[in-house]
C-alpha cells in the first residue's frame, strides 16, 4: 500500500511542477511572440537610422547621461544571436516533447 501512495505522490508532484513550468513557458512564448514587431522595428532602425545616430554621438550631439546601448553594434548582434539560438533550442525541445 505504501508503494502505491509513494508512487502517486511522486507523480502528483511531477504533474504539479510540470504544470507550473508549462504555464511559465507559455507566458514567455506569448511575450516573445508579441515582441516580434518590436524586433522588426529595431532591425529597420539598424538598416536606416543607426549610422546617423552613431555619427551624431561621435560629434557629441548625444547627452552623456543618455542610455544608448542601442548604438553599440554588439548589443543588437548579441540579441539577434541569442534569439537564433533560442529558436534552435525551441525546435530541438519540441522534437523531444512530441
Amino acid at each position: 500500500m505504501n508503494n502505491i501512495i509513494d508512487r502517486i505522490t511522486k507523480m502528483e508532484n511531477i504533474l504539479d511542477e510540470l504544470t507550473i513550468v508549462v504555464e511559465k513557458s507559455d507566458k514567455a512564448m506569448n511575450e516573445l511572440a508579441e515582441s516580434l514587431e518590436d524586433l522588426e522595428i529595431l532591425k529597420k532602425y539598424y538598416e536606416s537610422q543607426y549610422m546617423k545616430d552613431v555619427m551624431a554621438e561621435k560629434r557629441g550631439e548625444i547627452p552623456q547621461d543618455l542610455k544608448r546601448g542601442v548604438l553599440s553594434e554588439d548589443a543588437v548582434h548579441m540579441l539577434l544571436t541569442d534569439l537564433v539560438e533560442l529558436s534552435f533550442k525551441m525546435k530541438k525541445l519540441s522534437k523531444k516533447i512530441r
